[in-house]
């Protein structure tokens, strides 16, 4: 079973383990935060997309556009309510390495009660679920909340003439996994770019407070100076680190770079005012940033870590032989102690895997259950075929 349930808390909860409460009031976005740093030389260097990046932004939004005709005709053949929706992946956004196959299509459904939701679409569309589906809404909840990553997939259903996956997950577990990074499960595939499909204003915030712990959480494991590729890979890469499909063939092994190469106008247009945003970060050349790496600028940034990475930080900072005092009062001097340790790259990296692993495992597993065996072999061949022929 994975760890989402006992990490989620109303903001007034107790304090977690190393007194961090487990959910806090999400930060504003560093694009509008009072730390956004005054105007200054940097600027110039900001990055600005060029003319044949904008040309290559301009035929993707057209054919966004296109995929969302369709995609909003899909949600509308739903006759429950769905909150918040969007689609994700190679379905939506071409990535480099994968031919001119058309893949299936990646949907998450946000949903306010999953039990109501599921009985709802049973009963619409008894054909998506597997047997799963005979056992009732409440076993299918059941299994979506207190399995994986509290997501529940329908693949291989075509609808209107697009085959699609969806996934269907409470509205609160994704909040959770945005601003907490839970199981960066969800929140880890929202760093990559998205197509809003249906809108939340809670949401809204969430998924910018998403995007700023991704590139604070990369600056942790970047030099000084580096390009914007490697911090768009980087980002890119947090959600697959310790995720077992990497390591046993179940997802392309260039999968990183051939999204991140794809898609690098689409990164700039989402990180830019981030990156703009950001004190401890600055452009000094046209494709060169640099961050500040001062103890306090670092020992500050990694305070305003999701609650479970900084938890998963001082635990690797411990185990790596780290001092590191328990207690609400500790949080200061514990993120000074680990961002002064030479191997925090090290450090912040096995924390990552260590959120990462167990829901990817348990979400994987849970396919067979929610796909049924014959589907699910279906998938995990489909995916092994992608690793086989990038390696011939």
């Amino acid at each position: 079973m994975s760890n989402t349930k006992k990490n989620k808390a109303s903001p007034t909860a107790g304090a977690a383990g190393d007194g961090r409460q487990t959910v806090r009031p999400p930060e504003m976005p560093a694009t509008v935060a009072s730390e956004r740093r005054a105007p200054d030389a940097a600027a110039e260097h900001a990055p600005r997309l060029t003319s044949a990046e904008e040309a290559q932004v301009g035929e993707m939004r057209e054919r966004q556009a296109e995929i969302k005709g369709e995609l909003l005709d899909v949600l509308q053949q739903f006759g429950a309510p769905v909150r918040y929706a969007f689609a994700y992946g190679s379905g939506v956004y071409r990535q480099s390495g994968y031919g001119e196959s058309k893949p299936m299509v990646d949907l998450i459904l946000a949903v306010s009660h999953p039990d109501h939701w599921h009985a709802l679409n049973i009963s619409q569309h008894r054909a998506h679920y597997s047997f799963m589906g005979s056992l009732g809404a409440r076993a299918v909840a059941a299994v979506q909340d207190r399995l994986g990553a509290g997501v529940y997939y329908n693949p291989f259903v075509e609808i209107n003439g697009v085959q699609v996956k969806y996934g269907v997950v409470s509205m609160e577990t994704l909040s959770s996994d945005l601003l907490n990074w839970d199981s960066l499960y969800l929140a880890g595939r929202m760093h990559k770019p998205t197509l809003t499909l249906r809108r939340d204003p809670l949401m809204r915030i969430s998924k910018q407070v998403n995007l700023t712990h991704a590139v604070r959480a990369a600056l942790l494991m970047l030099p000084k100076n580096f390009s914007p590729r490697e911090l768009f890979e980087t980002i890119a890469g947090l959600s697959f680190m310790g995720d077992f499909r990497m390591r046993v063939g179940g997802e392309h092994p260039l999968k990183v770079s051939n999204i991140v190469t794809a898609q690098l106008p689409l990164f700039k247009a989402r990180y830019g005012s981030i990156i703009e945003g950001l004190p401890n970060l600055e452009f000094i050349g046209p494709d060169l940033l640099q961050q500040d790496m001062s103890p306090p600028a670092r020992a500050a940034m990694l305070r305003k870590m999701p609650n479970n990475l900084y938890d998963r930080l001082v635990r690797q900072g411990r185990k790596h032989g780290l001092k590191l005092p328990p207690g609400l009062g500790a949080e200061t001097v514990n993120s000074e102690r680990l961002v002064r340790v030479d191997n925090i790259q090290h450090i912040t990296r096995k924390a990552i895997e260590s959120i990462v692993a167990r829901p990817a495992l348990t979400q994987s597993i849970k396919g067979i259950l929610s796909s049924g065996p014959t589907k699910s072999i279906s998938y995990m061949y489909a995916k092994n075929r992608k690793f086989r022929d990038a390696n011939k």
